[in-house]
């Protein structure tokens, strides 16, 4: 790359004059160029984890409770239901006696939706009927399933710490429905172009 790669050589004339215009260079933060980094979005998402993770078990909170997408929903909407309406459905004692792991969902909300209008990757899609019923009947099954093995692959990456062979198997399902996922979607779009 010579010295002129960031010009853009414009004859003003035919003559011999001619001018240099700067092309003005995309600048990203050196935060976005970090963060954008899976190393780095490792350590610091590890980092905040084991953070987390010893704050709950000091408050009382049961050893691989950290973030746990499956089982914060269950407690947040379990105890919205036991407030409502006095019944007792089963909730973690932490999140009984603490607000912090039911508010970790509503932050992941509030979150990935501030980021995706932030990088500017926000879009709704319409869909059909048939379509919506087929993401809610998965949301179904995914939430139902994590809590049959336990929890989220959060949690089970931190049982798996633990030692639970449960949650290893449990990855390893995960793996293999990713992958027929993928091969069940590569085909339908492979059929559909």
């Amino acid at each position: 790359m010579n010295c002129f790669s960031n010009f853009i050589y414009r004859a003003s004339s035919p003559m011999i004059m001619a001018d240099f215009i700067p092309v003005p260079e995309e600048t990203s933060s050196f935060i976005d160029t970090i963060a954008r980094n899976p190393l780095f979005a490792g350590l610091v998402i590890g980092i905040l984890a084991a953070i987390v993770q010893l704050l709950l078990i000091s408050a009382g909170g049961p050893e691989a409770y950290g973030f746990c997408v499956a089982c914060h929903t269950r407690d947040l909407v379990n105890i919205g239901i036991n407030d409502l309406t006095g019944m007792k459905l089963a909730a973690a004692p932490i999140s009984q006696n603490a607000i912090l792991p039911t508010l970790t969902i509503i932050g992941v909300l509030i979150g990935a939706f501030v980021s995706a209008r932030y990088y500017e990757e926000f879009r709704t899609k319409a869909g059909t009927t048939v379509s919506y019923i087929w993401y809610l009947l998965g949301g179904i099954l995914f939430m139902s399933f994590a809590l049959f093995m336990g929890g989220c692959p959060y949690r089970m990456g931190l049982r798996i710490g633990y030692g639970d062979v449960v949650a290893l198997i449990g990855v390893i399902a995960i793996i293999i429905g990713v992958v027929i996922g993928i091969k069940i979607a590569t085909a339908l779009a492979e059929r559909e172009a």
